[in-house]
């Protein structure tokens, strides 16, 4: 393995490391495959290249783990697991992670309903605004149930927390460039900008990545969101060299994954951590060989994802369409609920959409009047699962669970008889309007066929 390669089998590299998975059971495939490809180069024309499943098995290595996320989870849980293994090829492991975030008010966290007589229940004008009623708690709007930490301290293993002061770069508490010295490798499975790169020049190894996307396609924080927005078909896992905060390094391992339909992020973050855990203990094992053999990411071919904001999260009635809107859902299910405003008397609700889907066409509508009501009203009926919901482009969603930002979640039945009394009768908004007037009349787009029709207005559309 010390000897030379060749430019060549540098290329092939990554056809091969895709072809170490089996995509439907996330299982190593035979070693034949390896020797398939390796069989005639040899090394010194002695020693086959490849002679086995594990090719220069490391042993002892240090390692220090940064994870966040579902594909944080799943990494850990899987290096524990060779951890704990007779034939491991680490040592040891420290764990980096995000602390928890400040801890929530009661409207954040969906608390029970206000006593009766409290200062909530009588509606005091600090609670009326838009502002109070109108926040959106990333880490408990989630749906994850455990942590990195959580997961770490359940193995005995050491946890460090990342801190980052605004306008400073990310640091870890009780950690110095001295010791950096004591670990091997990085093994990163997050946001590398919430990473103190720093300090991967004292670890001897350097570090590595998971990269949720085939690399250079969909390079940056999120590529899972992106791939669904973008409708795209196929995606994968990639192991990366880490030099920076970029994600250009050159690429150690890569499997792809086919996207089926209608997968949310929660579902694809899942599926791609259960593949990467498994190719991350696999480089590991081959650190040595797959370096030699790494490939570097063609530039011209590297595209970026964005930091999405909560205006990405915001559902816009006068523009998208149904199919539109449920791929903004599954984009941001489970990552941050999309969300729409929902007037209740003279309060400006921030209300969550946490189930959606889009129903058979074939499927009869709810009443005769759904097509002559503006997109966004909400059509229900009392022993029914779903809200039925007209969109700008003539179809329509289906919801079924829904929440109130400071409430509980509520599936479809458990909301109309909560908040709903007149069938189409409420429409929800794409922004807030001002306080003690009548909600403004739907706006369609030019050119639009329903530009010019005069719109029916009933009580809890004008908001009283």
């Amino acid at each position: 393995m010390s000897a030379f390669v060749s430019a060549g089998y540098r290329r092939a590299l990554v056809p091969v490391h895709r072809a170490l998975f089996d995509q439907r059971s996330a299982a190593l495939v035979s070693v034949s495959i390896w020797r398939r490809a390796y069989t005639t180069p040899l090394v010194n024309n002695t020693t086959p290249l490849v002679n086995n499943t594990t090719l220069v098995k490391n042993t002892g290595l240090r390692v220090l783990f940064f994870g966040q996320g579902a594909v944080g989870i799943e990494c850990l849980k899987m290096m524990i697991k060779e951890l704990k293994s007779d034939s491991s090829c680490m040592s040891s492991i420290e764990v980096v992670c995000l602390p928890a975030k400040y801890e929530a008010s009661k409207e954040d966290e969906g608390g029970p309903p206000p006593k009766p007589g409290s200062a909530k229940e009588k509606g005091q004008k600090k609670k009326k605004s838009f502002k109070s009623r109108g926040r959106i708690n990333k880490t408990n709007d989630t749906m994850e149930t455990t942590s990195v930490s959580e997961i770490a301290s359940s193995a005995s293993l050491r946890v460090r927390y990342i801190s980052q002061a605004p306008g400073r770069p990310p640091q870890i508490s009780f950690f110095d460039q001295r010791d950096a010295f004591r670990f091997d490798i990085a093994v990163i499975a997050m946001n590398l900008r919430q990473v103190p790169m720093n300090l991967l020049k004292g670890i001897r190894l350097g570090g590595i990545k998971v990269h949720e996307s085939l690399l250079p396609k969909y390079r940056g924080p999120t590529p899972m969101q992106t791939a669904i927005l973008n409708e795209e078909t196929v995606t994968g896992v990639s192991i990366i060299e880490c030099r920076d905060s970029r994600d250009d390094g050159r690429i150690l391992a890569q499997v792809p994954y086919t996207i089926p339909p209608n997968t949310t992020y929660k579902d694809l973050s899942a599926a791609l951590g259960h593949l990467g855990s498994r190719l991350l203990v696999k480089t590991l094992q081959n650190l040595e060989y797959t370096r030699k053999l790494a490939a570097h990411q063609d530039q011209k071919q590297a595209t970026h994802t964005p930091v999405y904001t909560t205006n990405d999260f915001k559902i816009v009635w006068e523009t998208m369409g149904a199919k539109e809107i449920y791929r903004k859902y599954r984009a941001f299910h489970g990552f941050v609920p999309i969300h729409t405003i929902w007037r209740r008397k003279d309060i400006m609700n921030v209300l969550l959409i946490k189930g959606m889907y889009l129903p058979n066409p074939k499927l009869p509508l709810m009443t005769e009047d759904f097509y002559n009501r503006p997109p966004g009203t909400m059509f229900f009926m009392r022993k029914s699962t779903y809200i039925e919901v007209p969109c700008i482009d003539g179809d329509r969603v289906h919801l079924t669970l829904l929440r109130v930002v400071g409430r509980t979640d509520k599936n479809a039945q458990e909301f109309v008889n909560g908040y709903l009394r007149l069938n189409g009768g409420l429409r929800m908004l794409t922004d807030p309007v001002e306080r003690k007037k009548p909600t403004p009349k739907f706006v369609y787009p030019p050119g639009h066929p329903k530009e010019n029709v005069e719109q029916e207005c009933l009580d809890d559309d004008v908001g009283f």
